[in-house]
């Protein structure tokens, strides 16, 4: 399962991240908080964790093992229920921050926290959008924005400037993702264009897109 969300997010982009993300699982918590420290929340399902050392990178990305097993069990990559959302924008996210980290860094080029978040909302939405539509889902395709972008709480551990940074996050991408459902829907090839090019635009060029489009018809 793990293989195929990562190979759906890359195909995506077309940006393959030549990592098999099984290699770089830890799925122990206790093993995860000893690497990460003060960063890993203690009730966090899912956690990318990081470590720059002169000009190299060590990633791993922690997956709790309990929502794993739920979600192999439940196969929602062929049947998809809203009740397995939870799980599986967890697992979306994580790999979205993987993926991302890994093509940014072959491309010598900064990401901060906020572009990893936004591009992780738009990855889940757009990921989620393609089981739907796959299957068939009148339904899922219909409330997805708002389960996605409306219904939304916050980790009671994060501090005010996390908080922030999530809301932002939240908000730009739903701005996106509003119009790009019936694009997903009508020309799939112009909209996975668009998010091919956006996902290689720089952050400020990326909040501008996103302000442009919010005021174009679509």
């Amino acid at each position: 399962m793990l293989a195929r969300l990562q190979q759906q997010l890359s195909d995506i982009y077309q940006v393959g991240s030549g990592f098999d993300i099984r290699d770089f699982l830890i799925t122990d918590q206790r093993l995860a908080k000893a690497i990460g420290g003060d960063s890993m929340l203690s009730t966090a399902s899912e956690t990318l964790l990081m470590c720059e050392s002169n000009d190299s990178m060590a990633l791993s990305l922690f997956l709790d093992s309990d929502m794993l097993e739920r979600l192999e069990a439940a196969n929602p990559l062929d049947e998809l229920r809203a009740e397995q959302l939870d799980d599986l924008w967890k697992v979306m996210e994580g790999l979205s921050h993987f993926n991302c980290m890994v093509w940014k860094t072959s491309q010598d080029r900064t990401v901060s926290l906020l572009e990893l978040e936004l591009q992780a909302e738009i990855d889940k939405f757009v990921g989620t959008m393609q089981l739907a539509l796959g299957q068939r889902d009148t339904e899922l395709t219909n409330r997805l924005h708002s389960w996605l972008f409306d219904d939304v709480s916050y980790n009671n551990e994060l501090d005010e400037e996390q908080v922030d940074r999530y809301r932002a996050a939240n908000e730009f991408a739903a701005r996106f993702c509003r119009g790009l459902r019936q694009r997903l829907m009508q020309d799939d090839e112009r909209a996975l264009s668009e998010l091919r090019k956006f996902y290689r635009l720089q952050l400020t060029d990326k909040i501008s897109h996103i302000h442009t489009r919010a005021w174009s018809v679509s």
